[in-house]
């Protein structure tokens, strides 16, 4: 009765352990999908990890590698994740695949602590110190208790960092995966060291040199938890870092876009300057026409106008789109992209009785254009388009542009930028808060046609 009754329960343990492995694997894909452009990469990455514990707990000799395998469960689901995903930000992969073992371990520590503590009280009881049965029942209830809390633990976990983590598509840097890292090492590596502990004082419980259960200790509880509570901290803190980040370099871009505006405004007055100048020697100007249409001076008479009329081709902006401030805008991109050997098309007209500011409009069509100006770099037949349309109290900007590959999007996240350096990336962000602060905001696509892929960004405004 009794071996059959610890075979069942040996049976019972089995099967709660591989379910309990089989959940975690489950959630390990659910803590990666968000920061994954391929969702099949984080399914991947999940299978290798819990590949790698299925060896290590069956294999013979497996688990005795400790540390050995303790590495394969963090390498291996970085390598799948890394791989499968486009080869992408592997500093990331690194980190998200690290802390991912930490909070799954930490839980499951803290309840073997307890569990310590609950089998020494347990065993002070007549009830459990003279019934065996009673002693099956209690292992049963209180493993399916630590499996099911830690699991839960785990999930918190996964669902606060999935909160406060907000930029998950933005690239880690080295230096930050360092910075982040370095407290996560020496937690990974303190977990081979209490395994062995563990197994070293079972192994004198067999041989009958220990007497006694393994006793819990409140420092290595304390450990547990303060480890667990310190990474969600962390990588808190780092992200209210990045933020406060992004209003410095978001206030220098603003700082920028002023001083484009105190540009556009300058380049406005002085077309204004020499069209009044114009009109100031309009009356020589013909005079002098006169005199050398007297003259029956042909070449003379077509030389000097021509030269007047380029004079005044100077001061015309090359886009007329019903607003000067738009108009110079355009111009100017018009110019660059001539110069630079993109094609530029344009069929922008400013809304008329429509209460929008102009600089604000300024502000999208510099932040759009810029970007696409720029991912036209290094493209075949770069082609850049902007067209505006209106349909009651709705005003859309839309900007199209051809581009070499796709733009990793992730939910409604914009995509970072891909130039180095800090300060960058925060056109599109510009563009929503102007959007925003009009009831509106923008909209991105990638279309691939007759083998040309484009990026689409559609800015929508509501009067």
């Amino acid at each position: 009765m009794v071996d059959g009754t610890m075979r069942a329960v040996e049976i019972y343990m089995y099967s709660l352990t591989e379910i309990y492995f089989a959940v975690a694997s489950y959630l390990y894909a659910y803590w990666l999908r968000p920061f994954v452009v391929k969702k099949r990469s984080a399914y991947f990455a999940a299978i290798m990890y819990w590949a790698i514990n299925l060896a290590g707990r069956y294999i013979d000799g497996w688990d005795g590698f400790g540390i050995f395998t303790t590495a394969l469960a963090v390498i291996l689901p970085i390598i799948a994740a890394w791989y499968l995903d486009g080869k992408r930000n592997l500093e990331q992969k690194i980190f998200l695949c690290a802390v991912f073992m930490l909070i799954r371990w930490l839980p499951f520590e803290m309840f073997t602590e307890i569990g310590s503590y609950e089998k020494d009280l347990i065993m002070a009881t007549d009830l459990f110190s003279q019934n065996v049965t009673a002693i099956y029942v209690e292992l049963v209830i209180w493993e399916l208790i630590q499996y099911g809390v830690s699991l839960i633990l785990l999930y918190i976990a996964i669902r606060i960092l999935h909160k406060y983590y907000k930029r998950k598509n933005e690239n880690m840097t080295w230096q930050e995966l360092v910075m982040l890292l370095a407290p996560s090492v020496s937690l990974l590596l303190v977990r081979p060291i209490m395994n062995a502990y563990f197994k070293l004082w079972m192994e004198c419980i067999q041989n009958r040199t220990k007497t006694t259960n393994i006793p819990g200790d409140l420092y290595r509880m304390l450990f547990c938890v303060l480890s667990y509570l310190s990474i969600l901290v962390l990588i808190i803190f780092y992200q209210q870092i990045k933020e406060k980040q992004d209003e410095e370099f978001a206030g220098q871009a603003l700082q920028r876009q002023i001083g484009d505006m105190r540009r556009h405004i300058e380049r406005i007055e002085d077309i204004y300057d020499d069209m009044r100048s114009m009109r100031h020697d309009m009356g020589n100007h013909m005079s002098v026409i006169r005199g050398l249409a007297e003259t029956d001076d042909i070449t003379e008479l077509k030389g000097y106008i021509e030269e007047w009329k380029g004079g005044f081709d100077e001061i015309q902006n090359t886009v007329r789109s019903g607003n000067a401030v738009t108009d110079v805008v355009l111009s100017e991109y018009a110019g660059s992209c001539e110069k630079a050997g993109i094609s530029f098309n344009c069929d922008f007209h400013y809304p008329e009785n429509f209460e929008i500011n102009a600089f604000d409009i300024s502000v999208i069509l510099n932040n759009a254009l810029q970007n696409a100006c720029e991912a036209s770099d290094g493209v075949d037949d770069p082609s850049v388009s902007v067209r505006s349309v209106r349909r009651d109290r709705v005003f859309i900007i839309s900007v199209k542009n051809h581009i070499s590959h796709r733009v990793c999007l992730t939910g409604d996240e914009l995509p970072g930028s891909t130039k180095e350096g800090s300060g960058h990336g925060y056109g599109l962000k510009n563009i929503r808060r102007v959007a925003q602060r009009y009831k509106g905001d923008l909209e991105i696509r990638q279309e691939e046609k007759d083998g040309i892929l484009y990026f689409i960004l559609n800015v929508m405004m509501v009067e």
